[in-house]
Parts: structure tokens; sequence; C-alpha cells
């Protein structure tokens, strides 16, 4: 089968082959601008340019006849960097002729999928099954005089993997692009739903009944949710991305030229979801299903200018979110006891992803000054808002909530919150400007300097209620509560202090503060932290040619950043960059670079975010017998990765080696290390991520391909931590030798048994030295001893490999390939089981030898393995009617600990808590096609 774009001379006006062949890629390069768009709500950005999908992975048929003479002359021939250029496409002559010239294929048949072919891995980014099909569509059109084009395609209409497109226009003139495409992503295919209404926003139990009440259990009511999950059908989760657009480009004249474009995109299904009730972090849990039902939008439209030393560019973009279901209503399977006032919960309400807006006003400018060194200067200054303004739903939906004994708080109505909708609003302004200068022939020299800054606007946000002035707020639908009230331990405050004493101050901050009134906790949120930076990038580099072909290229760089209401104010992080670059090897070229780089700061406060927890209603407590570790929110030795100080290192090598005329090999190496010099606890150790790839490629002759690559890579990642203990006033905390931690200080018979004694003492906390006592890890910290501290060091060795071949046995012509990929992740934990409790002196127990064989590699591996292989068998029937067949095969082994058990047992602990998904299984499937294609 030939391919139908046209390579006809023309003569006169009218335009080269050749030029435009480049013209249309020019095309394509101005189109991709808007997927190229900082769209903050579009799921595929950048994946419109090329549109195609697994059968049609570039748009058209494959496998098309190489044309002999390459790109001019017959033979192999190698690219600049001495690669082994890929033959192109034979193209077909046509004559010129009156009239449009219409050329075109267009491709039909059936797919055959045998094996596990509902499992989600399989299907995950692709719709293959059983079926005919639309392979492939493509329409190609030219003017008579050569100067309007049109070019349509395409592929698997009908299909969740489906796309379309066209372009056409006039060449150096205007030019319309339209395009729709589809995506599949399957989440999981073992999911077993116990209700009915997946996908929408109210999912009703099929069988079970919702919130049951007493006579029921807890107890009777986790065996009746397990027997119904195991009787309940898989299901598949998914959704499917539909996306569509246009985009106009035209001329006004030679300089000037306007462009405006548009797209929108569908995403539809459902995606597990996880619902828990009660208090704290939640009694139980089940995993259910969000509804997917959302439409993002998308305009465009700019001005661009070019002179003949100066070009800018003036774009205005606006991309709007929508969700079509505001909220998710559960009926909820679990028993729950009453809770403030409110007798039982038979629903749960979710308020799902907020609608939202986002515009952009962005200017670029350029302009050259030859006769100053050469010298290039540009520009762009980019202004942006992101806007969010949702309704606010009320924290429970059952009336008449009583909490801490008072009622009329409204909370089943937005009148209960301080605001009725979210007022979120985020600006943002981005300024970068560059200037190029080239002092000597063989040096050029280029400095930057960037500005990108958030601006947020949005009012503060505090959880109190204004009907009743309590700080706090109702979760899991009222089914928990977590509220700041006074302190009523005696001696705390004031004789006489109630609970309710900050209420009749009806969320007035400052007068409650006034009160001095010690809070019954410390760790309650009562407001919302808003988050700003200035982020500032300073570069100088310089590329030196050492002769004809060598480069050596150097940049320093400053990266300073300014934060509010983080642990760190300001951070700056210097880079050094190298490069160096040698063409002249015999048949090889040789690429090097190195990356250098060193963060460090401001002083380091480990807990900025006081004027936002409870502890900020009044004073610390004094009174002996209180728990102070409520406010204390954090270790102060633990380091946030994104803040800390930290050192760099990556280092990129590329050896491409021409073994011989028709062949060569390709050698590329990156190994990356970050060092946390200053983080005892959060990130710590050397976190590596190493790789190595080899490419090999073979063209004995004109018809005949084939290559080989090699893949391995390898990472660590290691993180420290501190399981809490205890702070209360007044105590002395004993550290015993198996590392536990008591108040007392004499061991228990069995601890003396065992020959475990007292070696330490904190001395008495008081509300003068509970901060720095309990505060900071130690070996004599109540809170963070550091007998209690564990570690975790996580390895992934990832390897893969891949061979192909292309050979044309007369017009007979087949691609074969195979590719393998095998995963590892290897966990390894660290910890003194005595003294986070989980073995005690004496004889252990079946649970306490469990705990003790976890410690090291204890845990599982996470596994995965897959071979696929594809095979292409092109075989033309004549002229214009050519045959397609088709194989892939794929065996995917999946090993993942996590899932162990829950097919047969989707409530293991005996506490309501289900598990619905049963996992990613391993599958062996294999899919089989006949095309059969028509060129016209």
């Amino acid at each position: 089968m030939r391919t139908t774009t046209s390579r006809r001379r023309h003569a006169g006006g009218s335009q080269p082959a050749t030029a435009r062949r480049l013209l249309g890629l020019l095309i394509g390069s101005s189109l991709a601008q808007i997927a190229a768009l900082p769209a903050r709500a579009d799921s595929g950005v950048g994946v419109d340019t090329i549109v195609g999908n697994t059968l049609m992975p570039v748009g058209g048929l494959r496998l098309p006849a190489r044309d002999p003479d390459g790109i001019g002359e017959a033979g192999v021939h190698r690219n600049p960097t001495g690669l082994l250029n890929a033959q192109p496409a034979l193209v077909e002559e046509h004559e010129p002729g009156e009239g449009w010239q219409w050329h075109g294929q267009i491709e039909g048949g059936g797919l055959a999928v045998d094996g596990d072919r509902d499992n989600a891995k399989f299907r995950e980014y692709r719709a293959l099954g059983n079926g005919l099909l639309l392979g492939g569509l493509r329409l190609l059109g030219e003017s008579g005089d050569g100067q309007n084009y049109l070019e349509a395609s395409a592929a698997s209409l009908g299909r969740d993997d489906g796309f379309a497109s066209l372009r056409l226009g006039r060449y150096n003139g205007w030019r319309l692009k339209a395009f729709y495409n589809e995506t599949p992503h399957v989440f999981t295919s073992g999911y077993r739903s116990l209700w009915d209404g997946i996908g929408s926003g109210r999912m009703t139990l099929a069988r079970l009944p919702a919130g049951p009440t007493a006579p029921a259990t807890a107890a009777d009511t986790d065996i009746a949710i397990g027997l119904d999950a195991l009787a309940a059908p898989k299901k598949t989760l998914s959704l499917v991305r539909q996306k569509g657009g246009l985009r106009l480009d035209l001329p006004l004249d030679d300089t000037l030229k306007v462009y405006a474009g548009f797209s929108s995109e569908k995403r539809q299904g459902a995606r597990p979801f996880g619902m828990v009730s009660g208090g704290g972090g939640g009694t139980g849990g089940v995993e259910t299903a969000e509804p997917i039902d959302y439409d993002t939008h998308e305009v465009v439209a700019g001005l661009q200018w070019d002179g003949e030393r100066s070009s800018a560019n003036v774009m205005l973009m606006a991309s709007l979110f929508r969700n079509n279901i505001d909220t998710l209503v559960v009926d909820n399977p679990m028993f729950l006891p009453a809770a403030n006032g409110i007798t039982s919960f038979p629903q749960a309400v979710f308020d799902l992803v907020p609608d939202n807006d986002f515009y952009n006003l962005k200017a670029e400018f350029a302009h050259a000054m030859p006769e100053l060194a050469k010298a290039r200067f540009t520009g762009v200054v980019s202004l942006s808002s992101s806007r969010q303004d949702d309704a606010l739903i009320p924290m429970t939906p059952y009336a008449g909530a009583v909490v801490n004994g008072v009622a009329g708080g409204a909370w089943d109505t937005t009148a209960s919150l301080s605001r009725d909708s979210a007022q979120r609003r985020i600006d943002s302004r981005l300024f970068d400007f560059a200037l190029a200068v080239q002092p000597v022939a063989a040096l050029d020299l280029k400095a930057r300097w960037r500005r990108y800054e958030t601006i947020d606007k949005s009012p503060q946000y505090w959880a109190c209620n204004p009907l009743t002035g309590q700080w706090g707020r109702l979760i899991n639908d009222g089914s928990g509560s977590v509220f700041a009230t006074a302190n009523v331990t005696a001696g705390v405050n004031p004789a006489g202090t109630t609970a309710n004493a900050y209420d009749t101050l009806l969320c007035d901050i400052q007068a409650i503060q006034a009160l001095g009134l010690v809070p019954s906790a410390g760790n309650v949120n009562i407001g919302a932290a808003q988050y700003e930076i200035q982020q500032d990038n300073t570069s100088l580099g310089g590329d030196w040619r050492l002769g004809r072909a060598q480069n050596l290229n150097l940049q320093l760089e400053r990266e300073s950043v300014e934060r509010s209401n983080r642990e760190r104010k300001r951070t700056w992080e210097d880079r050094l960059k190298a490069g160096y670059v040698n063409r002249a090897l015999e048949g090889g070229t040789l690429r090097l670079s190195a990356e250098f780089a060193r963060r460090r700061g401001s002083t380091y406060v480990s807990d900025p975010y006081e004027a936002f927890y409870s502890g900020s209603l009044g004073p610390e407590p004094a009174q002996n017998g209180v728990n102070v570790a409520s406010w204390i929110h954090t270790n102060d030795l633990h380091r946030k990765f994104d803040l800390a100080d930290r050192d760099g290192i990556v280092v990129n090598a590329r050896f491409n080696q021409a073994l011989s005329e028709t062949m060569d090999l390709s050698l590329a190496a990156q190994a990356k290390e970050q060092r946390f010099p200053d983080s005892e606890y959060g990130r710590s150790g050397v976190q590596r991520l190493n790789s190595v790839n080899a490419e090999w490629n073979w063209q004995p002759t004109m018809v005949t391909a084939v290559s080989a690559t090699l893949g391995l890579q390898r990472g660590r990642i290691a993180q420290t931590g501190v399981q809490a203990n205890a702070c209360v006033l007044g105590n002395t905390y004993y550290f015993y030798s198996d590392g536990s931690v008591s108040t007392s200080a004499t061991p228990t018979a069995a601890q003396a048994a065992a020959g475990i004694g007292v070696v330490g003492s904190s001395g008495v906390v008081t509300a003068a030295n509970y901060a720095s006592l309990c505060g900071s890890a130690s070996d004599i910290s109540p809170l963070y001893p550091s007998s209690r501290r564990w570690t975790q060091v996580q390895d992934d060795d990832t390897r893969s490999a891949g061979f192909g071949i292309r050979h044309e046995f007369g017009r007979v012509r087949v691609e074969a390939n195979y590719g393998y990929t095998s995963g590892r992740t290897s966990t390894a934990y660290t910890y003194n089981a005595a003294a986070l409790g989980l073995v005690t002196s004496g004889a252990p127990t079946t649970a306490e030898l469990a705990a003790l064989a976890l410690i090291g590699s204890g845990l599982p591996d996470l596994r995965y393995r897959q071979h696929a292989i594809d095979l292409t068998v092109v075989v033309p029937l004549s002229n214009q009617v050519t045959t397609r067949w088709l194989l892939r095969h794929e065996l995917t082994r999946i090993v993942d600990w996590h899932y162990d058990g829950v097919e047969a047992n989707p409530t293991p602990s005996n506490n309501q808590q289900t598990y619905l998904d049963i996992g990613p299984r391993s599958y062996r499937a294999t899919m089989v096609g006949v095309m059969l294609g028509v060129s016209f």
C-alpha cells in the first residue's frame, strides 16, 4: 500500500513538494500551541497534536512501503548526530490537473480477543474488544493550483478510543484544524459494589439496610457487609475522556496574524473512592465509587506580529471547569452509635470537586540587535487568575444536632458556616526576561531573570458556627466531632469555667483570646492557612565552541523562594550546570553534562501554623495532669523535603557510535543523588535514581531494519520518623533498656525477670519545660523518644528490553516487535517493637511474632512483569487493495501484597472495614485482527 501524499513538481508559482512538506511541519508546530496552553483543568494537555490510538498510533495506516531513493539518494544515510536515518515512506507521484485532486485510504475489519480480555490493566487506556471496526480513514486533497489543501483522518469510531481530525487551509495563508478523540481509563475490573447508581450523584444500597440501628450491632453488621460483598458481582470502574476542538490561524498581512481556538472535554464514568464514618479518623471504612461527570471548556485568542528584527505575541486564554454532579449522597451500610444528638446515620454526603475558572493574559516579545554583539532580547509577561466560588454544604444532613449540649446550631444548613461559599481566588504573575549575546565568534552568552509569584486574594475562613459561637466542626456527617472548648480540668481555668465559655462571644476570636482561658486541646483546626510564594530565578550561562565539532557550556543559576505560612520564610538554591559535546570522534558523538545543586534557607520553624489551631485561643496549660501533647504539632527535628537543606548532583552521559555503515549503537546513562544534611527526621540518607539505556539499530538493506533496546533503572528513597508517645504535666517518664517508656520508676515483674531495667529519666514535665522537653526527639523526650524511631527504605528496580524487525518480502511487509518490562519494589522497615508496645516481656504471642517478622525485609516485594509481542503483516492484493493482519499477545504478572486475601475476605478486621476492590490482577490476553484497506 502506498501513501497518497502528493509529491508533484510544480511550475510557476506552485510550491515545491519539499517546501510544502516543511510547511506542513511548521503548520503542525503552530497548531501544537493550542495543546501546550497552560490549561489548569484539562486532563489531556498536549495530547492532541497528533491523534491516534493503539491500532493507529500516528493516525494513519501502519507499515507503508519505503522510498528506495531515501531522502534523495540511494542507500542508507545518517543524520547530523551520526545516527541512522529512518527510511522515509514511499509517496505517490500525481500529475497536475484541473480542480481538486483527491487521494485517500480506508481500512476496516474486525478484532477478536481471547484470554483475560476484561482485565483492567489490559484495557487501561485502550478499547480492544471483539467486533467490527473502522481501522482507519484518511483523505487528502489539493487544489489544482497547488495552493489549497485538505487532510482528514479517523479511526475506531464507535469505540472508546476513536479519533478524527481535519486540517484545511491555504499554504502560507489561513489554516483551520478540528479534532476529536476519545481515551478510556479503566481503574479496576474487580469492584464489588454494594450499591445501585454507580456513576450518579445518588448511590442506594442494593440489599443492605441503610444506617442500621439496634438491635443490630457493629459485629453483626460487619458480617452482613462481608457476605453482601462476596455475593456482589465484579464490576468495572472506568471513565472515558472525550475531547474535541478547533483552531483558526488567519494572516492579516505578511507581518500580522490573528488566531483563535476552542476545545471542549468531557470526562464521564466512576473511580474508586473512600468513605469513613465516626469520630477522629473514622471508624471502619468502605470503598465506594466517585462519579465523574466533568466538562472543561477552553478558549484562546491571540495576535502575532513578526517584523524584520522584532516579533510579538499577545494571547488571552480562559479554561472553565464544570462538575455536573455537585454532591454525592451514599447510603451508609455501617452501624454507628448515636452522636451529637443524632440517632442514626443512613447517608453520607460528599461535596465533590468544585467548578473553577482559570484566566491568563500573556505577552511575549523578542528583538534582535545584530549590530550589538548579535544580541537578542526576549521577554514574557503573564498574568493569571484561578477562581472558584463553590457553594459550601452543611456539616451534616441531619436536623436537630446538639453539640456539647448546645442546641439550635442549624448544623444541617449553611447558616452554621462562617460563609456559604468558597470565595477562593489566587492570582499569579510571571515575568521572564533574557538577553543573549555573542561577543566573539566562538562564544555565546545568555543572562536570564524570571519571577513567578502568587497572591491569595481569598478571605480568611474560620471554622466557627455564628449561630452558637462554637469553634470546630462536625465530621463524617455528624457521626464525629472536633471542637475547641474551654478546659474544665480543675485548676486549669478559674473556678466555674464551663466548656462553652467561648460561645457567648460568637466567633470574635480577639475577644475570646482576651478571656485568657486555656482551651481543652491545642490541635483543633479552626482556620485555613493561606499560602503565597515569590520565586526568582537568575542565571548566567555561556557556550564556547572549542572547535568545529566540540562545545563546552557552563551555567550558574540561583533560585530564591519567599513563602508565607510555611516552615521557612525563604530558601535559596544555587545550581552549577556544565556540559561538553564532542562530534569529532571516529564514527561517534559524545555528550556529557553535570549539575550540582545546594539548597539552604532561613531559620526552620517546625510549626508556623499555631494561629490556625485551637491553641491560639488562649494561654498554654500549666496545671499538673493536663496532657499537653496536642499543643505540640510536630517533632521539631522533622524537615519537609521541599524546604529542607538539600545537596544534589545529576550526571548525564550519552554516546552514539557508528559500528558500520549500516549499524549504530547508542548508550545513555544518568545518575541522580540527593542528600538532606539537616534532616534527622523526614527524608534521610541518600536518595538515588540511576539509569542506563542502550539502543542498537541495523539497516542491512533498504527493505530491512532491525533494532533492540535495553534499559535498567534503580532508585532508593529513605524516610525516618518517630511514633508519638505522651506528654502530661507533672509526670516523670522513665526509659527502659528494651526501649519501652513508662511513668513508673519500678520495672514490672515480667520486665525484671527479663533483665529489663531503667536507663534514663526525663525529669518532671512542667509548664516551663514541656515545649523543649517534649517538642524535640531525644533519648529522654516523653513525646518523641528515640527508642520509638522508625525508618523506611524503598528500593525500586525496573528493567526493560525490546526487539523489533521490519522486512519487505517483495510486496509483503512484515513488522514484529517484542517488549519486556519488569519492576520490583522492596520496602524495609526498622523499629523497636517493644518501644512501640507491639511486644511485651515474656513468651511472644502469635501477633507479637508477626510484628517482629515484619522488621527488615519482612514485607513481600511488589512485582510487575510483562511480555508483549506485536506482529503486523501487510499483504497487498493489488495496487489499491491491501490486507493487514494483526497479532498482539500480552502476558502480565502482578503481585501486590496489599490485596492478599481481599477477594476471599473483604472484611478482615471485624470493624466494618470493607475492601470492595480486589486489586490489580495478572492476565494473559491475545488479540488478532484482520483489516482490508483500499486506496483511491
